[in-house]
């Protein structure tokens, strides 16, 4: 007796193990899937990378309205930041990737949820701080450009002094030549 339940416990606990996805090639419904699994995020992320620009744009307006629809919930709004995040350069917007991923509910998300968002956000965290970066270098890139012509000018004003001065005779050069 205490085989069989031992048994039945091992089925129903093997039974309860995560499916990855997997995708039948020809098919866009996933054959076995596992909504909060690492490999549903990457297939998910390969795939919107491989899309066409017309394809491209009709996912993201579907994943605008699944997050519109239910805001809620955390794989719509994880799928939504994923794209925002890491998607084509087209379609990428990082600052409402942050909002979105500031928005999530850490305590009511699964562990491979939680580690996606976490790397959303660093990658989020590390394009601000790249982008601040940029900006202020392009500031100062404009102000030493600003400061090379003054004083390019001021070279050119000194230039145009000292020829004026070589140009002028001198009161005995004048008698010599006299």
């Amino acid at each position: 007796m205490r085989k069989i339940l031992l048994l039945m416990a091992i089925v129903l606990a093997a039974g309860c193990q995560p499916m990855a996805v997997q995708r039948d090639r020809d098919g866009p419904v996933p054959v076995t899937l596992r909504v909060d699994d690492a490999a549903y995020w990457l297939e998910e992320w390969q795939r919107l990378m491989d899309l066409p620009p017309e394809q491209l744009d009709q996912a993201m307006k579907l994943r605008e309205q699944e997050f519109k629809d239910n805001p809620r919930d955390v794989r719509n709004r994880l799928r939504l930041a994923l794209l925002l995040v890491e998607g084509p350069v087209a379609v990428r917007d990082t600052r409402r990737a942050q909002s979105l991923l500031d928005g999530l509910d850490q305590a009511h998300i699964s562990p491979s949820s939680r580690a996606l968002a976490a790397l959303l956000s660093q990658v989020v965290r590390e394009r601000l701080a790249a982008g601040d970066k940029i900006a202020t270098m392009k500031q100062g890139l404009s102000e030493s450009e600003q400061r090379v012509k003054e004083l390019e000018r001021q070279l050119q004003e000194l230039t145009d002094i000292e020829q004026s001065i070589q140009q002028r005779e001198t009161p005995v050069e004048r008698k010599e030549r006299e």
